[in-house]
């Protein structure tokens, strides 16, 4: 992670450097492959000395690692205070209008060299804020959060893909709450029991 607290001279070049490094990554990431570029390449994008990089990061990976963390972070203060007064399509509302708003960010991350380890970040974040399933579900509660993950995330992803103005947030987010509410919704516990002996699992 970026060294980005503190009030001195020293804290705010921290913190310039640390802006500038990441603003590079997304920049190059629209025209290059994550793993095609370098750590030398993003100093370079930056205007950063190449020893400076490494008192932020360990290596690319944790740049993008948090880049990630960050706007997964953002998606979860804007969406979960609403899905927590019970609109659940008003939730995936503000998190469409988000990614609207932060398209081209977004774009990259999903769709660019950065797909895996968004996709990865945004399930680790997912599951550090759902709870359990309710005891009748017939969906196990892990399941059921990568599961939902998959489908906003995939979904998101084909969005991006369109050409702008295609789709506007609003009927996307009515996509993602029927995906997810026709697919998941609870629909009665299964039984975990055995089969008939003669009956092949």
């Amino acid at each position: 992670m970026s060294e980005e607290c503190g009030s001195s001279p020293k804290d705010a070049r921290a913190v310039r450097s640390g802006i500038a490094l990441r603003e590079a990554l997304f920049r190059l990431l629209e025209r290059t492959a994550f793993e095609q570029l370098t750590v030398r390449d993003i100093c370079a994008e930056a205007g950063i000395h190449y020893a400076t990089f490494f008192r932020h990061y360990s290596g690319k990976e944790a740049l993008l690692d948090d880049v990630a963390a960050d706007q997964i972070a953002r998606l979860v203060a804007l969406t979960v205070p609403i899905k927590e007064s019970g609109d659940d399509r008003g939730s995936i509302l503000a998190l469409c209008r988000y990614v609207e708003d932060h398209r081209v960010l977004w774009s990259v991350l999903l769709n660019g060299g950065a797909g895996v380890t968004m996709r990865a970040e945004w399930l680790r974040a997912t599951r550090m804020v759902t709870g359990a399933s309710p005891v009748d579900s017939w969906l196990p509660s892990e399941l059921g959060t990568i599961c939902t993950t998959s489908l906003i995330v995939e979904t998101i992803s084909w969005w991006l893909r369109q050409e702008r103005g295609t789709w506007l947030p609003g009927p996307v987010a009515d996509i993602i709450h029927r995906l997810v509410t026709t697919s998941i919704a609870s629909r009665g516990p299964i039984e975990k029991t055995a089969p008939p002996a003669d009956m092949p699992e």
